[in-house]
């Protein structure tokens, strides 16, 4: 059986005008026609709303009046601008300015970083179809490519944003640097075959949030794409010089895999006492990759952190002689790499975190087999992946689960053994344990429900 009830909502503006929206919902397609009202009055709710806005802020005199489309996030209106003239000569579009719409927008921010939180997680096409199904509007996957420029050039600017005249309140008495680099094919480059991405991480320590999972203090990421090392020196100082006090901060420890434009990352910060490390990572698998199992890779590298490079050169060039001339490129370059960063294999604080912190995920997202970029998206994509928690969270209204909070619920839930009778009702081992009675006595015995009142 179906039943069917009868829906008329009615909206009264400010001005005394009625919108009138009629409608049916069915028992048998209740959630469709429930969510069909509710788009039909938020689109006609929106309309009139952009109407009314630019009758309060028109000015000057009407000379055209065009036709539009506003993708929201799950809906979009169709709806009429209009451009005045003003007395000076010059004309102004009041909804676009009073709305902060820019000259070829066409969707709400919100709209946007939802594209980019998706984007960034999965390839353009299948972006695209999500999208389609979510405004109910064939959406391409070119179009997303586009959406995610913007979007990437938008993050880039606000990235940048910054008051050069302040320091920054975070104290950071020691500081730690860490950079990395990865290499993408690019799209109709002509000789320009691959662009590189840079990401650099700061932070002021590390504090243990369980057993073995640290947390890093006070980080901050910054990425940029094709860039030479100066600007990206510049842009590096200029960002964490107000993020952070760096006058009051006695030591830097830079963290890298080795290459030269890594260690001068943080050369203009103007610390004076700065450290590089060779990230243990990178010193473990250029190792492991090399040689195998034909050492001992983990005494081995203990030799090298107590003695030093020179104590562990001969035993790796033994490994080289007798092995296949791809194993001895391998080793020979392992060989070469240890040599040349020996003076950077220390012991020091624990990093090597900018490989689990963005390193890998702009990696797995780029990276995939077979895909290639265009200019555009090689410098838009990696601010998505640096920014997509955040773009989840304010384009869904997601709110992360609180581990902090959920150990402390369960430390309230613990009682001594000592203080609290111990109680067991046969009901709840043999009967339906999602019952309302059941709840009630779970209740009682956990000490959430008084036994009396």
């Amino acid at each position: 059986m179906t039943v069917t009830v009868k829906h008329s909502i009615t909206l009264t503006t400010e001005n005394g005008k009625e919108i009138t929206i009629e409608g049916q919902i069915r028992s048998d397609h209740f959630e469709d026609d429930l969510t069909g009202l509710s788009q039909e009055f938020r689109e006609a709710l929106a309309k009139q709303t952009f109407s009314e806005f630019e009758n309060k802020a028109k000015a000057g005199v009407s000379v055209r009046t065009e036709k539009r489309r506003y993708q929201f996030q799950d809906f979009s209106i169709e709806y009429r601008r209009r451009t005045f003239r003003m007395a000076d000569g010059s004309e102004i579009k009041p909804l676009d300015e009073l709305l902060g719409f820019e000259k070829y927008q066409r969707q709400s921010l919100k709209a946007i970083e939802q594209v980019g939180a998706i984007a960034s997680d999965l390839s353009y096409r299948k972006t695209a179809e999500i999208i389609s199904y979510m405004t109910k509007r064939a959406t391409s996957a070119s179009t997303i490519g586009r959406q995610v420029w913007r979007l990437g050039k938008w993050l880039e600017e606000r990235q940048m944003r910054f008051e050069a005249s302040e320091p920054g309140k975070i104290p950071a008495p020691q500081l730690f640097g860490e950079a990395d680099g990865i290499w993408v094919p690019l799209q109709k480059a002509g000789k320009k075959k691959k662009v590189e991405i840079r990401v650099a991480i700061a932070y002021t320590g590390k504090k243990y949030i369980s057993k073995n999972r640290k947390r890093l203090l006070n980080k901050t990421c910054l990425t940029a794409t094709g860039i030479d090392s100066q600007p990206w020196q510049v842009m590096i100082r200029e960002h964490l010089y107000a993020r952070y006090k760096l006058e009051d901060t006695k030591h830097l420890w830079v963290g890298g895999d080795g290459a030269k434009w890594v260690g001068s990352t943080f050369d203009l910060l103007g610390v004076k006492k700065v450290t590089r490390i060779l990230d243990p990572y990178h010193v473990k698998k250029a190792i492991t990759s090399a040689f195998g199992d034909s050492i001992d890779s983990e005494a081995l590298i203990k030799q090298l952190y107590d003695k030093g490079f020179d104590s562990i050169e001969k035993t790796l060039l033994d490994a080289v002689v007798g092995a296949t001339p791809p194993q001895v490129k391998r080793r020979l370059e392992c060989l070469s790499y240890l040599r040349n960063n020996a003076e950077y294999i220390i012991r020091g604080p624990s990093m090597g975190a900018i490989e689990s912190n963005v390193g890998k995920l702009i990696a797995q997202r780029m990276k995939t087999c077979g895909v290639s970029w265009s200019l555009a998206g090689a410098k838009g994509m990696p601010l998505l992946i640096l920014y997509r928690q955040e773009l989840y969270e304010k384009s869904f209204r997601y709110e992360a689960l609180k581990t902090e909070k959920k150990k402390q619920m369960t430390r309230k839930r613990k009682r001594d053994e000592s203080t609290v009778p111990k109680a067991s009702f046969t009901i709840l081992k043999t009967g339906k344990i999602s019952a309302p009675y059941a709840s009630l006595f779970k209740a009682i015995i956990h000490d959430d429900l008084p036994l009396s009142s």
